[in-house]
């Protein structure tokens, strides 16, 4: 469900840059990191809690909140300032559509990203905003190091079946898979949740997860 626009949003993202990055490319001359240490991207970060918590449990990894909706990104920004109090050292937020991460991230390779609960276009002709379309499998393999892991989360049946059958057409390589995320414990006892996953889960909605890698052999 998308939400309703919020003009407070665009004052607020205006005191708060610090917390985004800037220019039209990422490169280290740019960035707001203090070290290089291995990027992570979750493209539609939502209301942020996947990614706090993330750049909370993992000090040494660099995490970037990517939403291309201003008022998405401007109540996850919120949420971040409320919860950390001051800039966290590894974590930013990146206003920008997926399709375009490809030319901002030239010049680095990304270690993992994540696509949490995706917007599922459900009609047909609209396949190719699927965020897991054959395109953007293509993109997102050129963004990914070697060994590069995505790991995909949702609620909708069709988008897990419609995933799975537009990697074999492209030239990563399933690690995992479940069409009932929560009948699995191993995976349990280390997912972090979304803010929509605690809603469908607590709907009696099943959850399904894939896992592909970038492997050249």
């Amino acid at each position: 469900m998308r939400l309703r626009n919020k003009n407070w949003t665009i004052s607020y993202i205006e005191e708060n840059k610090a917390w985004f990055l800037n220019g039209d490319n990422y490169s280290l001359s740019k960035n707001k990191f203090i070290n290089n240490n291995e990027i992570h991207l979750e493209i539609g970060c939502g209301k942020g809690n996947f990614i706090i918590n993330k750049s909370m449990l993992n000090e040494k990894i660099n995490y970037i909140a990517i939403e291309r909706e201003r008022t998405v990104i401007g109540v996850a920004l919120k949420k971040a300032i409320e919860y950390f109090k001051t800039l966290k050292s590894n974590l930013r937020f990146l206003n920008i559509d997926a399709k375009n991460i490809k030319d901002y991230f030239k010049d680095t390779k990304i270690g993992k990203l994540y696509l949490n609960f995706s917007d599922p276009w459900p009609k047909k002709r609209h396949s190719k905003n699927r965020l897991t379309h054959i395109s953007y499998l293509n993109l997102y393999f050129d963004l990914l190091k070697v060994g590069g892991i995505i790991e995909i989360k949702t609620d909708n049946k069709d988008l897990y079946l419609f995933t799975i059958n537009e990697v074999s057409d492209s030239k990563f390589k399933i690690i995992y898979k479940t069409d009932d995320l929560y009948q699995d414990q191993n995976e349990i006892n280390k997912n972090i949740p979304t803010e929509y996953e605690i809603k469908f889960k607590d709907q009696g909605k099943k959850i399904y997860k894939i896992q592909l890698t970038k492997n050249l052999f």
